[in-house]
């Protein structure tokens, strides 16, 4: 498995996206809508064909993702002389140019004999360059990503520079935040808005914080077209990347009446992360240059009005960080009565968590920011 030796708009290339651990399906899914098909997910990883064309869309149109990588090579490598001639032969002057500033970004090795992480970096670049034949150095960044689990090794391309998570509109935050890319996988999971521009239910998050659930809902189907990203500078995507953001802003515009009819709310009993929650949506808004629906409100979750209409409840419950743990969690049933005929998809560590608010229709596990965290699922 590798890259073509040839490169039309045509061929397909093996590509990579990254998610948090538990959360494959929800990139699985938004692929899904945009037509890709995966053919292999496996701890946070995600791996379909795609065009090298795509590689903008991709960036700026997925939500669920952390980055979007090109798999060179995968191959086993259990000395270093198998690392190096295998990427050696990788082919990569197909894809990276001749005076490419080559970088080693990240290195995740696991159960395999080579395990010393300064030398196989090294090795790695050696390879690179030697595939090249040779590079100054003053070009763009290419920044390279090594697998090695179990003596295989995987090759990848990082074609995102920043985490996809930095959307840019979260200039502060509450306490223990929760990462764009998981509340837009979340949304995705829920099937909020995944088919139908027009016509989605009510949206409350009433523990919002500073509001990355409800912001992520307004922006699901805008493209971040207004941040940087590191395959921008290659000389084989410069021109798609220029194509590509001049279309993602009509489609902005184009969207920008049907999100401002959509009804999505956030409340929090904590004012000061409420007051944080409206300047966020108020630099998304500049950002996206549209305005986004999103409102919020400091208010308890028991003095709610009650929403009688079809809605969905998406919420990170209060933990850890977050004060008030027992007392929230002890009358949570009471978003019930405040939305008699709601969907719910909250989020809490505890497995226990049924006990209190009922048997979920279907419970996902995954890791946030560390602490493995259940999305449980009630529809």
């Amino acid at each position: 498995m590798s890259i073509g030796a040839d490169n039309d708009s045509s061929e397909l290339f093996d590509i990579v996206a990254f998610c948090s651990s538990g959360l494959e399906g929800a990139v699985a899914l938004e692929l899904k809508k945009f037509g890709y098909k995966v053919y292999y997910s496996s701890s946070g990883r995600i791996f379909f064909k795609a065009r090298l064309g795509d590689v903008p869309f991709l960036n700026m149109y997925m939500k669920t993702a952390d980055r979007i990588s090109i798999l060179i090579k995968k191959f086993k490598a259990e000395t270093f002389d198998e690392l190096f001639d295998n990427v050696k032969d990788s082919n990569l002057k197909s894809i990276v140019q001749k005076n490419a500033r080559i970088v080693i970004d990240k290195l995740k090795i696991t159960n395999s004999k080579l395990s010393a992480t300064g030398a196989v970096a090294s090795v790695l670049k050696k390879a690179i360059v030697e595939s090249l034949g040779g590079t100054d150095e003053s070009g763009p960044i290419y920044s390279f990503i090594l697998i090695l689990k179990d003596d295989e090794a995987y090759l990848l391309l990082d074609t995102s520079g920043d985490a996809l998570s930095k959307r840019g509109y979260r200039l502060k935050t509450s306490k223990a935040p929760l990462r764009e890319t998981i509340a837009a996988a979340i949304i995705t999971l829920s099937r909020w808005d995944l088919n139908d521009n027009n016509e989605s239910p009510a949206l409350f998050d009433p523990f919002c914080g500073s509001g990355t659930i409800p912001i992520e809902a307004s922006t699901i189907n805008l493209p971040n077209v207004y941040r940087n990203y590191i395959s921008e500078s290659w000389m084989i995507l410069k021109e798609e990347w220029k194509k590509s953001k001049k279309e993602a802003i009509r489609n902005i515009k184009n969207l920008s009446g049907k999100i401002s009819r959509k009804i999505i709310k956030g409340s929090d009993i904590d004012c000061q992360a409420i007051r944080i929650a409206q300047e966020n949506i108020k630099v998304a808004s500049r950002i996206f240059q549209t305005n986004l629906p999103a409102e919020f409100s400091c208010l308890d979750f028991r003095d709610l009005p009650v929403f009688t209409e079809k809605a969905w409840v998406i919420s990170n419950l209060p933990y850890g960080q977050r004060l008030d743990d027992g007392k929230v969690i002890r009358n949570i049933k009471i978003l019930r009565e405040k939305f008699p005929d709601a969907n719910f998809y909250l989020l809490h560590p505890d497995k226990g968590f049924e006990k209190i608010f009922g048997r979920a229709t279907k419970k996902i596990r995954f890791q946030n920011s560390g602490l493995w965290t259940y999305l449980f699922m009630y529809y």
